[in-house]
């Protein structure tokens, strides 16, 4: 007879008030509330941040993987920074002039374009700004797409604080591995600019050793 299905499993709970206190379980009713209100917080929150794999989300830190997040596009699509990266991504934080909304920033387009050529390294540039004017401000949303090039609205100001951004311009890199390569402000922009130049040099040396070998090991 089985003492562990869910039936006997019942049974038993029913003839034990106990039981629950006991075997350290919970009933599905005892985690309805807690469920429904984290659902609502997401729903309410503008930009939603996808669930980590210990269900916590962590704030964004040098070395460690990058936070992602949601966004919808004019056809009320659902995207996702993970969608969207690169070989290297750069995440521009800056604000956006009232007039234009939308663009990506000066820097972050010169970025992407200088680091365009080199082969077998793709580099994707996404600029989260934040603006005042007249915009949908409770949802996360693509203001423009143009190649390895997005623009997306932070309405409500929700990536900036998972990536602990302020007022001030902030550039983040993610690297191949999907972890946080370097995060700087505006005064490090100079610094990042080269090294993102040495990390995709490099990357592009590494891997056409490795095509080359992958040619002689088959008689090419």
């Amino acid at each position: 007879m089985n003492l562990t299905g869910p039936k006997a499993l019942r049974t038993r709970r029913g003839n034990n008030p106990r039981f629950e206190r006991v075997t350290g379980r919970r009933s599905v009713v005892d985690w309805a509330g807690p469920i429904m209100i984290c659902v609502l917080a997401l729903m309410i929150s503008g930009c939603q941040v996808t669930k980590s794999s210990r269900g916590w989300v962590r704030q964004a830190q040098t070395g460690a993987a990058y936070p992602d997040f949601v966004f919808v596009d004019d056809e009320g699509v659902q995207r996702s920074l993970g969608n969207q990266l690169g070989d290297f991504t750069v995440l521009a934080f800056t604000r956006c002039d009232r007039d234009t909304h939308g663009p990506a920033a000066a820097l972050l387009r010169d970025v992407v374009a200088e680091n365009r050529h080199v082969a077998l390294v793709k580099v994707v540039g996404l600029d989260v700004h934040w603006f005042d004017g007249s915009c949908d401000h409770t949802k996360c949303h693509l203001v423009a797409s143009e190649r390895d090039l997005q623009s997306v609205c932070d309405a409500t100001g929700s990536v900036r604080r998972l990536y602990s951004v302020n007022g001030a311009d902030h550039y983040v890199v993610i690297g191949p591995d999907h972890r946080i390569t370097m995060m700087a402000g505006q005064d490090g922009v100079a610094n990042l600019r080269r090294r993102l130049r040495e990390w995709v040099g490099q990357l592009s040396e590494e891997r056409a050793k490795e095509i080359s070998q992958e040619y002689q090991s088959i008689g090419y």
